[in-house]
């Protein structure tokens, strides 16, 4: 247990910003390996830069800092994925928290859990949605100490309130109601959800935060069944200052509706579709998983005159504006975060021509708002690539692969020969990197960029999410 029974706080003291920090939205990139370990081409949704970057330690050195959320810059030069020149610019993101005195704020936790047929809780298998479901509840009933307090809603047919709002302290009345699930129909996730929320926003004042975590294979199909509409949904929510946490299980998901409720303020989702996920989980990301530190991050870039943002990478919104890219949680992490901008130069102009300013704003847990500037010149390289940090050079090189894959996964189904040259190229380009840089991390996608060539190459299925393994 690490909550306090009141007055917690998140303590600082490790001024050299060690610790780390990453953005909200979808935390790791299991449903994509998974997919392909089952012998199977991932959806283009299943690859998302941000998963990506958070499962990577990815540090920017400097100047130790004095505030709680840490933000440095750094720059490269190297080829976009297409292959075009590009110039770069890394954020790194880290923490001056001190992970040994640190104390997690009293928590008021609302699971919403799906129980409709899909889930398998009849079978009462670990490997089962409902079964993984089961076992990540008890888990987090286990961290709970007498000043949090934890309830249960369940959804199917119907939405109910399967155990009122109970303090954490009281382990049997926790788990005993964990074990009584189970099955009852259909999938409304929007009854349930819209339950949850009136539950949470009850439960503000009783703890220092408060939590809906949804527990669901994502399978909507009744009521609201759209990304869009599921995203609005949680945003309702979420103003109310209740977090949000999605625990998405099995490999059956909807993708574009994880993502769609994790981007917005105070979210965040993992995937877990095998039983030691579960430990695994908890063991790296309790407690940071429910410990925001900065909302709305904004990030604003001024290049060169000529000079354009051409993407943006690992921002969960993921949509591009050059004038502003915005992350809307940042919560802490074992792992260093990362936001990356690839800048393109216009027409025959050389990148030691380009110099970039880019100013970021941010709100504090606390409700503080904290401003930084950041000027990055690019000098003469002669074309070759080059990186001011070694951490930019590994950043770079994630986004590519990440990008390529999806850009390979979006034309496998009509134009397969178009989508194996993609794959091609950007496996040999990170293989190159991984060569150079020598980082074991990195073994890791080297394997997993040649499993889905492989696949690609042998024709391998790519059914949809919906329909099941």
């Amino acid at each position: 247990m690490d909550s306090a029974s009141g007055g917690a706080g998140l303590p600082g003291g490790n001024a050299g910003g060690d610790f780390g920090a990453t953005q909200g939205g979808i935390q790791d990139m299991s449903l994509a390996r998974d997919t392909i370990a089952a012998g199977r081409v991932p959806a283009p949704e299943a690859f998302v830069v941000e998963a990506m970057f958070s499962e990577h330690d990815l540090p920017i050195e400097g100047e130790p800092c004095s505030t709680l959320l840490c933000l440095r810059a750094a720059s490269g030069v190297a080829p976009s994925e297409e292959g075009a020149p590009a110039g770069w610019v890394q954020v790194g993101m880290s923490s001056t928290i001190d992970p040994e005195t640190f104390v997690r704020p009293s928590l008021s936790i609302v699971a919403v859990v799906d129980v409709s047929g899909s889930m398998g809780w009849e079978y009462g298998e670990n490997g089962t949605p409902g079964g993984l479901s089961k076992s990540l509840l008890q888990e987090v009933a286990r961290q709970l100490g007498e000043g949090d307090r934890f309830s249960i809603v369940t959804y199917g047919s119907s939405s109910r309130l399967h155990l009122s709002p109970t303090p954490g302290g009281n382990q049997e009345t926790i788990l005993a109601a964990i074990e009584s699930l189970t099955e009852a129909g259909s999938t409304n996730m929007e009854a349930g959800m819209r339950l949850g929320y009136e539950v949470a926003r009850d439960e503000i004042e009783r703890a220092e935060q408060v939590r809906l975590m949804l527990f669901t294979d994502v399978q909507p199909n009744v009521g609201l069944t759209s990304s869009s509409e599921f995203e609005r949904l949680a945003k309702e929510g979420s103003n109310g200052d209740v977090g949000l946490t999605v625990f998405a299980v099995g490999l059956g998901l909807n993708p574009d509706v994880l993502r769609g409720m994790s981007q917005i303020r105070g979210a965040n989702a993992f995937s877990l579709t095998k039983p030691e996920d579960v430990p695994a989980l908890m063991a790296d990301s309790w407690p940071w998983m429910v410990s925001p530190i900065a909302y709305e991050l904004d990030l604003r870039v001024s290049a060169s005159e000529g000079f354009t943002v051409g993407q943006g990478y690992g921002f969960p919104e993921s949509t591009l504006n050059e004038a502003s890219l915005t992350v809307s949680t940042v919560f802490l992490s074992r792992r260093r975060g990362a936001l990356l901008l690839r800048i393109d130069p216009p027409a025959e102009t050389d990148l030691d021509e380009l110099s970039v300013e880019v100013a970021l704003d941010y709100q504090t847990a606390e409700g503080d708002e904290v401003s930084q500037a950041f000027v990055k010149d690019f000098p003469s390289l002669d074309g070759e690539p080059s990186f001011e940090q070694v951490g930019v050079h590994k950043t770079v090189a994630l986004a590519r692969l990440i990008s390529s894959m999806k850009a390979a996964a979006e034309l496998y189904g009509a134009e397969r020969d178009s989508a194996i040259s993609i794959m091609q190229a950007a496996h040999v380009r990170f293989e190159q990197v991984a060569d150079a840089l020598e980082d074991p991390d990195l073994e890791r996608e080297r394997e997993l960029s040649a499993d889905l060539l492989t696949l690609m190459r042998e024709g391998a299925s790519q059914d949809s999410f919906y329909g099941g393994f």
